[in-house]
């Protein structure tokens, strides 16, 4: 917006610097001046008629200072009225820049936020990332020490003692001791198995931590087509 062209003696160096209590003052001041100034030439004017003894008609004081004073008191009037709308001009500025601020203001506020949000989820990304690779090296320790214990002639099988009811007991109480190991080595690899695939297909991978709860359950593609955790049942807003 534009403010409307001020006379030159009411601008200041800038029209940010306008002191519209100075402006105000100035124009009371020009005012009395005026009038001051327009009295003093209307008398002059006829000292001057009658010394000189002239007695041709001349113009009246009281009608020549009337005259004068109408017209500056327009030019007055229509400076204030300048004036009053340069204030109006100057009020919508800091109105406008206000709202202009508080805008900036929200604005850097959500950018932050985001930042911060971004950096949280950049970092629960790494922890997820480690966690599956440290899952999948012990998988793999796993895996190779059950595929040795297959290969090995020691790994004891019922068919290979026969008739057990024929055993002796210290020898059974053996067998149990051995095959309750072998189980504890199967569950472990079973676990670790079910740690890595998701819960949902049991065929792929886990590759997806869900929000807000944290829970790492889920491939890609059962995770597009959920709305709820399937291990805690919260609701998914992202993952």
């Amino acid at each position: 917006q534009i403010v409307p062209d001020l006379p030159t003696f009411l601008l200041k160096k800038d029209s940010d610097d306008i002191n519209v209590a100075s402006l105000d003052k100035e124009l009371e001041e020009t005012e009395n001046s005026d009038i001051g100034l327009s009295s003093l030439n209307g008398g002059a004017g006829s000292i001057w008629d009658f010394a000189s003894g002239s007695f041709s008609p001349s113009p009246s004081p009281v009608f020549s200072n009337v005259t004068t004073t109408t017209s500056n008191s327009t030019d007055l009037t229509k400076l204030r009225r300048e004036l009053d709308e340069a204030k109006r001009k100057i009020k919508q500025w800091e109105d406008s820049w206000q709202q202009v601020k508080q805008a900036c203001d929200a604005w850097q506020k959500e950018v932050q936020e985001a930042k911060d949000q971004a950096k949280s989820a950049e970092a629960e990304l790494q922890i997820a990332i480690q966690q599956k690779e440290e899952a999948e090296h012990k998988l793999k320790k796993l895996q190779e020490d059950f595929d040795t214990m297959c290969r090995s002639p020691n790994l004891p099988f019922l068919q290979s003692y026969g008739d057990i009811n024929k055993l002796p007991l210290p020898k059974l109480h053996s067998i149990q001791s051995q095959l309750r190991a072998d189980i504890d080595l199967i569950d472990g690899v079973i676990y670790q198995l079910q740690s890595k695939k998701c819960i949902v297909c049991q065929n792929h991978d886990r590759c997806i931590v869900l929000q807000p709860c944290q829970h790492y359950v889920l491939c890609e593609n059962c995770a597009s087509s959920k709305t709820e955790c399937p291990y805690c049942n919260s609701k998914i807003l992202k993952w």
